[in-house]
């Protein structure tokens, strides 16, 4: 079986990292391969030189859409024998279902954010696509549901499927102290850190404000936050304004990540919105203590009972968790102990694997009858 994995762009993200993972995992029973409509990204770049399958089929160059590239797409599908599309984010969705239709093909479409009802013409753009398009996938049964009421989707073509990490990869670390020494970060005191682009849904501009805070109020800490964005030069502005260059910085994209997951003491999230953060998988199979915004998408994954959950709406709320989370070590156990249960609970990447081939199988089936 041959599936094409298409996207606008493969920046440094949880879908992008999942795919790379699975293509990893599927081989020889699944050929996984990924293409690029507007330029491969960051991780796109990354793993074509590694040698992963990852094409770039320039049709998606501008963000109006276009027919013709449309066509292209669909050409090419049928020029390269893939047996099924596999769509990733809202703006391939649009390319990849209408290519795959002119091609013949069944298409797999695939949420990875939760579902927004406010965004009226996506909604509706969603459920004409959805006429086309053979299965759905979501991260969690509530946007699962979501999508059957809003998109009127037949029930037994929608999976929610948890997303998986690889623990050969994710995994708790033997000796901080010296992958923060390889890192150049500080190897002594509380080290906290955010990973996500520099966009306005990722919030980072309360982890400013939070350091501020508990500068003040003389908690030692030293914060990362690694990830690139349109928000970067703005950040850069709060940071200077609000002194905090001296235990604060922006980091960029790092590749790999999971060395600064083994050694950060907190993963800070404070998203305004989010789908299922693979992020926040990947913190629980490094055993790192999470400190989220309490939002749908971490709660799908860390429990409404997580103690290192905040709410947005309180002011001082983020810097108090962190502060409890530095400063109280019974606090920071009975956490990691949530934690370790909750990472239990987690499917792992080969049964996801599974998972998805019996999808494609429907799929398949689904549209051969």
């Amino acid at each position: 079986m041959k599936a094409a994995h298409v996207f606008i762009t493969m920046p440094v993200g949880g879908a992008e990292d999942l795919v790379l993972s699975l293509m990893r995992m599927c081989k020889p029973d699944i050929d996984l391969q990924a293409v690029c409509l507007r330029e491969l990204g960051a991780s796109g770049t990354e793993a074509a030189a590694a040698k992963f399958p990852i094409h770039f089929l320039p049709v998606a160059l501008s963000r109006q859409m276009n027919p013709l590239g449309i066509w292209r797409l669909s050409r090419w599908l049928r020029r390269e024998k893939f047996d099924l599309v596999h769509s990733h984010v809202y703006n391939a969705h649009v390319y990849a279902v209408l290519a795959a239709k002119l091609a013949g093909l069944p298409c797999v479409m695939h949420h990875h954010k939760t579902f927004n009802r406010d965004r009226k013409r996506r909604w509706l753009t969603l459920r004409a696509l959805s006429k086309l398009t053979a299965v759905q996938i979501t991260l969690s049964e509530q946007t699962r549901l979501d999508l059957l009421s809003a998109l009127s989707l037949e029930p037994d073509n929608v999976f929610a499927i948890s997303n998986a990490v690889d623990s050969s990869i994710f995994k708790a670390a033997t000796d901080k102290r010296k992958i923060r020494r390889e890192l150049g970060l500080p190897e002594a005191g509380f080290l906290m850190g955010g990973v996500a682009s520099l966009n306005p849904q990722k919030n980072h501009a309360a982890t400013v404000k939070m350091c501020r805070t508990l500068r003040d109020r003389c908690v030692d800490l030293h914060a990362i936050i690694c990830g690139e964005g349109k928000l970067r030069g703005d950040l850069e502005k709060e940071i200077s304004a609000l002194d905090v260059g001296s235990v604060l910085r922006l980091a960029g994209n790092q590749r790999p990540i999971h060395p600064w997951l083994q050694c950060f003491d907190a993963l800070l999230l404070p998203s305004t919105w989010e789908g299922q953060p693979l992020i926040l998988l990947q913190a629980l199979a490094c055993g790192t203590p999470v400190i989220a915004s309490r939002i749908e998408g971490n709660i799908a994954v860390l429990g409404a009972d997580h103690l290192g959950l905040f709410d947005l709406d309180k002011p001082d709320d983020y810097a108090n968790t962190v502060q409890k989370l530095a400063t109280e070590t019974s606090f920071r156990e009975r956490l990691l102990a949530h934690q370790q249960k909750t990472l239990s609970q987690q499917p792992a990447l080969q049964d996801y694997a599974v998972k998805l081939r019996k999808i494609y199988n429907l799929a398949i089936k689904g549209a051969a009858s």
